[in-house]
């Protein structure tokens, strides 16, 4: 009877989210996910192809996680703004994490942002005055409001904006009222 496997796949994903959580690593290698498990190499191998495999697997485990944190989509009261705050409160708390998913280059950023895009498209769809908008409109929308919300998050995981949540909030707030109203001024009156 063959042994028991003692390291799963989410065992694997669970350190490789780790050590990007605890360090800002610039190699992302199997030798320093197993040295986290306390384990050789073998099992990183029996679970994924090569380490580019385990890049793709674990670009879908953090949109997992990112579904959990930032977007919550079973929460049907969920607005934009919502979403922009978890986004923030996730640079803020997770600085690290944020950093090595979204300004480093071990994790493929260019398949997270599209991920982004599309949830919040979803997120959009429940928005007031982004309803009934073709996705043409929402999109105008979101290349106003995406970049202000990402930078800022980036500069709050960088330790610039160290705010307490009532003002963090109130920033979120100008952001996203602001936004609107520019991509709202730039819109052909909606015929109901």
């Amino acid at each position: 009877m063959p042994r028991k496997r003692r390291i799963l796949k989410h065992h694997i994903l669970d350190a490789a989210l780790e050590l990007m959580r605890e360090e800002e690593f610039d190699r992302f290698t199997a030798r320093k996910i197993a040295e986290c498990l306390n384990a050789s190499t073998q099992p990183i191998y029996k679970e994924f192809k090569n380490m580019d495999d385990l890049k793709v697997n674990l670009t879908a485990y953090v949109q997992d996680k990112m579904d959990e944190r930032i977007f919550k989509l079973e929460d049907e009261q969920l607005q934009i703004r919502d979403v922009c705050k978890n986004y923030i409160l996730f640079s803020r708390n997770e600085g690290c994490l944020f950093a090595a998913l979204f300004m480093g280059r071990e994790v493929n950023a260019s398949t997270l942002h599209e991920y982004i895009y599309e949830q919040l498209h979803l997120v959009l769809d429940r928005h007031g005055k982004a309803q009934g908008r073709s996705r043409e409109e929402k999109d105008q929308l979101l290349d106003i409001l995406w970049p202000a919300v990402h930078g800022f998050a980036i500069l709050t995981a960088q330790g610039k904006y160290e705010l307490p949540d009532e003002e963090l909030i109130e920033k979120i707030n100008h952001i996203v009222d602001s936004s609107v109203e520019v991509w709202s001024q730039s819109l052909p009156e909606q015929v109901n």
